[in-house]
C-alpha cells in the first residue's frame, strides 16, 4: 500500500510515543508533537485503522496502538516476536511458545492430526496430555487435542485434533452497526417496550434519557415485569443499568472475551465520540462463526 507523507509521519510518531509509554497513545499527543490540527490526526487515524495499520483502544485511558502491519508498512522490525501460548489442561506452559502449526490430515472422516512446532522443551509433554494451542494473534485460532507423539530433536508435538475454533479478525462494527438503531426514551412504559420488541423481532433496546445512554431492557426484563403486573410502569424502573459498551473498531474476539468475563449476552456499540451506533449479541457472533453472516460481509 502507498502511504502519504502525512500518514507515514503519524505512524512514525505513534510508534515512537508507544515505545516510550508502552500504552495507548492519544491523537492529541501525536498532533502536538507534529504541530498538526487534532482533527486532521483524527481523520487520518480513521483511514489508517481501516487499513489495519492502527488499533483503537476505547475509554478515557484509550487511544491508538500500532499493529504488526504498522512496522512492516514502514520497513521496520518488531522489537519482539509474536508469542503463541500452549496450555496443558488449563495451565499455561512457561517458556514454551508455538512457532508453526501444520495440519497433517484433514481428509479423514473420523480424525484430524496436526504438527505443532514449538520453541521450548517438548519433554514437558507426554502422550495422552490434553493441550490447547492459541489463540493466534490475528485470526484467533485455537486448537484443542491430545498428544499422540513427540519429536524431541525437531521440537514437534503430534496432536490428534479434537476441535479448532477461529474467530474472524473483523471489527464488531462489521456485523453490529445499525442504520436504523431502535432506541427508547426512559419515560416510556413497559407495555411500550414490549410492543416495540415484538414489532421489530428484537431482544433488547438501549434506553436513553436526554440523548444519554442509561440502560438496556431485554426480553427477560420485560417478561419479569409483566409477571409482576408492571406493564404500566416506566421502563427505567426495570431496565438493567449495568451497561457494557464496545468501540465499533474493536475485534469480534475482544467482544467475546468481554461477554464471557462479564457474563453478559449483548454489548452496545459506540463510536469514538461514545455515540450509540449499534448492538452486538452472542447470537450475532454465533451466526458469524457458523457462516450465515458471511454473504453479508462480502457486500461490505
Amino acid at each position: 500500500m502507498e502511504l502519504t507523507i502525512v500518514q507515514k509521519e503519524i505512524l512514525q510518531e505513534l510508534i515512537l510515543i508507544y515505545k516510550q509509554k508502552n500504552k495507548a497513545v492519544k491523537g492529541t499527543e501525536i498532533a502536538k508533537n507534529l504541530s498538526r490540527n487534532p482533527g486532521t490526526i483524527r481523520n487520518q487515524m480513521q483511514a489508517l485503522r481501516a487499513l489495519g495499520l492502527v488499533d483503537g483502544v476505547p475509554g478515557p485511558k484509550g487511544g491508538y496502538i500500532p499493529t504488526s502491519d504498522t512496522y512492516r508498512s514502514l520497513g521496520l522490525e518488531l522489537d519482539e516476536k509474536i508469542k503463541i501460548p500452549i496450555y496443558k489442561g488449563n495451565k499455561k506452559i512457561k517458556n514454551v511458545n508455538v512457532t508453526q502449526i501444520i495440519f497433517d490430515t484433514v481428509t479423514q472422516e473420523k480424525s484430524c492430526s496436526s504438527k505443532i512446532y514449538i520453541n521450548g522443551d517438548t519433554k514437558q509433554f507426554s502422550e495422552g496430555d490434553l493441550v490447547r494451542v492459541g489463540p493466534t494473534l490475528h485470526n484467533k485460532i485455537v486448537i484443542m487435542g491430545n498428544i499422540v507423539g513427540r519429536d524431541d530433536i525437531n521440537h514437534i508435538l503430534l496432536i490428534d485434533v479434537l476441535g479448532v475454533i477461529s474467530v474472524p479478525n473483523i471489527d464488531v462494527g462489521s456485523i453490529g452497526l445499525k442504520e436504523n438503531l431502535i432506541i427508547m426514551d426512559s419515560g416510556k412504559t413497559v407495555r411500550d417496550a414490549a410492543k416495540l420488541l415484538s414489532e421489530n423481532s428484537i431482544s433488547g433496546i438501549p434506553i436513553l434519557h436526554d440523548g444519554e445512554l442509561k440502560g438496556i431492557v431485554s426480553l427477560h426484563d420485560i417478561a419479569k415485569a409483566l409477571v409482576e403486573n408492571k406493564e404500566n410502569e416506566r421502563i427505567d424502573t426495570i431496565m438493567t443499568k449495568d451497561i457494557w459498551t464496545i468501540n465499533q473498531y474493536e475485534k469480534i474476539y475482544d467482544a467475546l472475551v468481554k461477554m464471557e468475563t462479564e457474563n453478559i449476552g449483548r454489548l452496545v456499540i459506540v463510536d469514538d465520540d461514545e455515540n450509540i451506533v449499534g448492538m452486538l449479541t452472542r447470537t450475532d457472533i454465533l451466526n458469524l462463526i457458523e457462516g450465515t453472516i458471511y454473504p453479508k460481509l462480502t457486500e461490505l
